[in-house]
């Protein structure tokens, strides 16, 4: 019997929703283990360190986001599409855009950290959606010639892209059910001109399920 995967997440994390996405992309089955922000005891008694995401996998235990989708996709192949391309330009632009990500998390990052101190500031907020804006327009024009960021289908550089960007395109209705959903709808905004950008968010949470 295959063993289930358990995914332990702190679940607003941009992070721990990728390897949600992935999960969901790929139909596999999974139980989520919620993880304090606070207590990461459980965590580092599993791995020896406090990082989430980690998976359990029979006798693995993995952390790292990076390592998981390519954990995920190298013992899942059939199942859902490919994450990671075979040929080496493929799969050069899909660690591109992973690099990139990091650079994008920054702005939610700031924000983050104001939200759990139970404060806001302008200067930040307006810093934050410029740079958001900025770090987008390629990803825009890219995605106004296909419907993802690597070739033809959905890939690892979607995955990894969109949670980060989906705390600058909210919907009204998360917003209305979470006060950190709410807040990142208020503070953190793409900015014009970003219509393709929104609609592939959209797409690719659709995965979290």
């Amino acid at each position: 019997m295959t063993p289930k995967l358990r995914l332990h997440q702190i679940a607003f994390s941009p992070n721990s929703i990728k390897i949600r996405l992935a999960l969901g992309l790929k139909g596999l089955e999974h139980e989520l283990v919620a993880v304090d922000p606070m207590d990461r005891s459980g965590v580092l008694a599993l791995t020896g360190q406090p990082l989430t995401p980690t998976i359990e996998h029979g006798d693995v235990r993995l952390f790292g986001s990076g390592a998981i989708l390519r954990y995920i996709d190298a013992n899942f192949p059939e199942q859902g599409p490919r994450l990671f391309s075979p040929d080496r330009d493929g799969m050069r632009a899909i660690e591109e855009w992973e690099r990139r990500s990091g650079e994008m998390v920054s702005a939610v990052g700031a924000l983050l950290g104001l939200f759990l101190a139970g404060t806001s500031d302008a200067e930040t907020s307006a810093a934050a959606s410029k740079a958001t804006h900025e770090r987008t327009a390629d990803l825009e024009a890219r995605l106004a010639e296909s419907p993802w960021l690597v070739g033809d289908a959905v890939t690892a550089a979607d995955l990894t892209c969109a949670p980060v960007l989906y705390y600058a395109a909210v919907p009204e209705a998360a917003a209305a059910g979470s006060p950190l959903h709410a807040y990142f709808r208020e503070h953190l905004r793409l900015g014009e001109g970003r219509e393709n950008t929104r609609a592939w968010i959209d797409r690719c949470m659709a995965f979290d399920r």
